[in-house]
């Protein structure tokens, strides 16, 4: 569907910020290829991929900061693609936070407000109020080399907001942190954005990060958007197996298809139209059971020995090895279970066929 179309779905309005065949190219490198993307108001959206594959330099176009080779970049129906960070409703939090080190917590939130002559009464009462919001009342009078990382972040966090950007971008926020900071930081983000509404566009890539937080995600790989959408649609359904593989844990089957029939190597066959190929089976962990469930044609089995079995706290992870010299991995919430099997004893393994997806190979 093109953007024209997307417009005119009853109850949706125009998206705040829509890029159109946007990319950028150094010399004879694409850093990003040709893509149309749309980011709707309110949205939590994650541009997510590995290290190089284009998704800060996407950022860096959508804040000004970098200028694209083609395309054009809309905010708000505005063609801002010519124009300067300073002159789009976008403010960025950069990964190295940037912070005034001469200056308290709240001069460095209220500097901004400064340069753009904001009324003294007016640039105390929002900075109160953003102080408030990110919980840094007691901070306020420190300079950042007596802040901790996750409190130099929610000050570098509170100097954007306080702008009121009808865009807020965010490089990798909580990259410097550690792992229970990091997760003590999403949920901050999540709160602020609930709190006031905004729309957070931010680069990761920590796929659980970009789970967590994000209503819609784009997956960046080698330059290129290689899939967009929901978080629960791109985990159950990966449109290929980089996908598969990048975003959570993944078994992916070698099969081939011949006339609407798909064999896996593996053993289990069932009916799948398409064309003659080699196709790949993707099947989420916890999608598969261990033990031989009901036949039917909604069922698929495979039989096995276990290789290995890990207590993981709320699940099991069971590696098993598959009758054709491949591996499977199973996870498993029935800890008891876990008791009864024996490592290099015989398992079987089941899904139902609504839980895989098939890609071509």
């Amino acid at each position: 569907m093109n953007a024209a179309a997307e417009d005119l779905r009853p109850g949706r309005r125009a998206p705040l910020v829509r890029l159109r065949g946007i990319s950028k190219t150094y010399g004879n490198v694409a850093a990003v290829k040709p893509l149309d993307l749309e980011i709707d108001s309110g949205d939590f959206y994650a541009l997510l991929g590995p290290s190089g594959c284009g998704k800060t330099t996407l950022l860096r176009m959508i804040g000004g900061f970098t200028e694209p080779t083609t395309g054009t970049v809309e905010i708000d129906g505005i063609d801002v693609t010519r124009l300067g960070p300073e002159r789009r409703p976008t403010n960025m939090v950069f990964q190295g936070y940037g912070l005034f080190p001469h200056m308290t917590v709240r001069q460095n939130i209220a500097y901004g407000l400064k340069v753009h002559k904001v009324a003294p009464s007016e640039i105390r009462a929002r900075v109160d109020e953003i102080i408030a919001l990110v919980r840094l009342e007691p901070l306020a009078d420190r300079r950042p080399d007596a802040l901790s990382g996750g409190q130099a972040q929610r000050v570098a966090l509170a100097r954007a907001l306080v702008m009121r950007p009808r865009v807020l971008l965010l490089d990798e926020p909580l990259a410097a942190l550690d792992l229970q900071l990091r997760k003590a930081m999403q949920e901050e983000l999540r709160r602020i954005h609930r709190s006031i509404g905004g729309t957070f566009v931010f680069v990761t890539h920590d796929q659980g990060e970009a789970m967590a937080l994000a209503n819609r995600i784009a997956v960046m790989d080698a330059g290129a958007c290689v899939q967009e959408g929901g978080p629960e649609d791109i985990y159950r359904s990966p449109k290929s197996r980089f996908i598969s593989t990048f975003i959570g844990d993944a078994n992916v089957l070698a099969g081939r298809r011949r006339n609407n029939r798909i064999e896996l190597e593996a053993g289990a066959a069932f009916d799948d139209e398409g064309p003659d190929e080699a196709v790949i089976v993707v099947i989420r962990p916890e999608a598969i059971a261990l033990g031989a469930a009901a036949s039917g044609s909604d069922t698929l089995q495979l039989a096995g020995r276990l290789a290995e079995s890990v207590f993981l706290g709320p699940y099991v992870r069971y590696r098993i090895l598959l009758d054709n010299g491949a591996e499977a991995i199973v996870h498993s919430s029935d800890l008891q279970g876990r008791r009864t099997l024996a490592v290099d004893e015989p398992v079987t393994l089941s899904w139902a066929r609504d839980r895989h997806s098939v890609l071509p190979g």
